[in-house]
C-alpha cells in the first residue's frame, strides 16, 4: 500500500468520525487498516511523554494509576469535577494540604496528557483544595546561623568531620540541594588560586548556576584550604567522576557518597553543636541558611533569585519578608531610632510604608517594588 494511499484512507476516517460516534471511528480504524508509515501512534505518544517532568515521569504515572485503580474499583468509567472531588475528600483524610496540592498537580498534568481533560477548569475542586490549606503551616527545615556554622568549622576535628565540613561549605556557599551536592563532578569544581569556582548542573528546576568560594580567612577559616584537603585526599583509583567521596579515618576511600547521606548531614552538624530538634536540620537546611544569610545581608530580590537559581520571586520575597536584619530596622524606623535628620526621617519612612504595604501587597509585582523598596531604605539608613 502507497504512503499517498495511506493517507486517503486515513483522511476518510478522519470525516467519517466526525459524522459517526468516535467509538464507532475507533473500532473501524483498529479493524481496518493500519498505519504502517507514520506510526502516528507511535509518534504521538512520544511527543506527549515529552510534556511530562524527565525526572519525576514516574511519580506522576504512579498518580494517574493509583487514581485509575480507585475509578475502576467504584465502576467510573467517566471523569468529571465530581468524581475528583470525591477522590481528593477520601485523600485529604489521611494526607496534608501540601502533599494534597502536589498530587491535584500531577493529576492535573496526567489527565490532560492521557484523557485531555482540563483540570484548572474545576473550580469546586479547587476551592475545596483551598479550604483543607486553611491553617496549615508547612514544616521547613531549620536554618544554621554565621555563628553556629563558624564555631563548627573550627571545632570540628578534620579526621572526623572533613567531608562533612566541605559540604557545608558547599551547600551554604551554592545554596545547594542535597541531589545537588551529590551529583557534583570533579569536573564541576576549578581551583583558581584565589578561589574555587563551582557549577551546579542538572537542576530541579533546569536552571543551571554557578558560584564562588573566597580565600577569606575569617575567624582562623580558611575555607579555600579546608576543601582543598579534602580534594588532595582522592584516591587516583578511583573510577567514576563523582566529587563526593566517603572519608574515613582522616583517608577518603573511592566509594561515592549516596544522596541519602546528604539528607543527615546537617543533622549531624546540628548534633554535634548541641542543638535542640536536631532532626528538623534536614537536607534543605543548608540552602535554606544560605538563602537566609544572604537576605539578611540586605540583599535583592534579584540576587537571591539568580543565587538560589529560582524563577519565581515569591521563594526570594519571603527570605527578605522574614529577614530579622530588615525587622530591626523596620523596627527602628517606626519608633525613630537612629534617624537623626530629614533625609533619614524620609528613608525611614520610606522602609515603613513599604513593611505595612507589604502585609496587604497582592500582585507579585506590587511585592517585588515594595520588598526592593524596603531594602533601599534599609541601605540609606545604614549608609
Amino acid at each position: 500500500m502507497s504512503a499517498s494511499f495511506t493517507v486517503d484512507i486515513f483522511r476518510c476516517c478522519l470525516r467519517l468520525s466526525q459524522e459517526v460516534k468516535p467509538i464507532r471511528y475507533s473500532n473501524f480504524c483498529s479493524k481496518y487498516f493500519k498505519i504502517e508509515n507514520f506510526e502516528l501512534e507511535d509518534a504521538v505518544k512520544e511527543v506527549m511523554d515529552g510534556i511530562l517532568p524527565k525526572k519525576s515521569r514516574k511519580i506522576y504515572e504512579a498518580q494517574y494509576d493509583t487514581f485509575v485503580k480507585w475509578c475502576c474499583q467504584r465502576k467510573l468509567e467517566n471523569v468529571n469535577e465530581d468524581v475528583l472531588l470525591v477522590f481528593f475528600a477520601e485523600k485529604s483524610k489521611t494526607l496534608s494540604s501540601s502533599t494534597l496540592w502536589a498530587h491535584y498537580s500531577m493529576l492535573k498534568t496526567m489527565l490532560n496528557v492521557k484523557r485531555n481533560i482540563d483540570v484548572s477548569k474545576f473550580y469546586k475542586l479547587s476551592a475545596f483544595l483551598k479550604r483543607k490549606s486553611e491553617g496549615y503551616k508547612p514544616k521547613k527545615a531549620k536554618v544554621l546561623t554565621l555563628d553556629q556554622i563558624d564555631k563548627f568549622l573550627l571545632e570540628a576535628p578534620d579526621k572526623d568531620f572533613l567531608m562533612i565540613k566541605v559540604a557545608l561549605i558547599f551547600g551554604v556557599a551554592g545554596a545547594c540541594r542535597g541531589k545537588e551536592l551529590h551529583e557534583l563532578t570533579i569536573s564541576d569544581v576549578t581551583d583558581m588560586d584565589h578561589a574555587l569556582l563551582v557549577n551546579v548542573r542538572n537542576t530541579k528546576n533546569n536552571v543551571d548556576r554557578n558560584f564562588i568560594i573566597n580565600n577569606s580567612n575569617k575567624n582562623g577559616i580558611d575555607l579555600i584550604e579546608v576543601c582543598r584537603k579534602y580534594m588532595a585526599l582522592r584516591k587516583p583509583e578511583t573510577t567514576h567522576s563523582r566529587f563526593f567521596v566517603r572519608y574515613e579515618k582522616s583517608q577518603c576511600t573511592v566509594q561515592a557518597i549516596g544522596k541519602n547521606t546528604f539528607g543527615k548531614i546537617p543533622q549531624k552538624v546540628a548534633e554535634y553543636l548541641n542543638l535542640p530538634n536536631s532532626t528538623l536540620y534536614t537536607g534543605h537546611c543548608f540552602r535554606r541558611t544560605s538563602a537566609s544569610l544572604l537576605a539578611d545581608s540586605g540583599a535583592s530580590i534579584d540576587v537571591l533569585k539568580r543565587h538560589g537559581g529560582w524563577k519565581s520571586a515569591s521563594v526570594a520575597e519571603g527570605y527578605i519578608e522574614n529577614s530579622i536584619n530588615t525587622k530591626k530596622i523596620v523596627a527602628d524606623s517606626i519608633f525613630g531610632l537612629g534617624v537623626g535628620n530629614s533625609t533619614e526621617s524620609a528613608s525611614a519612612h520610606q522602609v515603613c510604608g513599604s513593611a505595612v504595604s507589604a502585609s496587604s501587597a497582592s500582585s507579585t509585582s506590587s511585592k517585588n517594588n515594595i520588598v526592593q523598596n524596603t531594602i533601599d531604605g534599609a541601605n540609606r539608613l545604614l549608609n
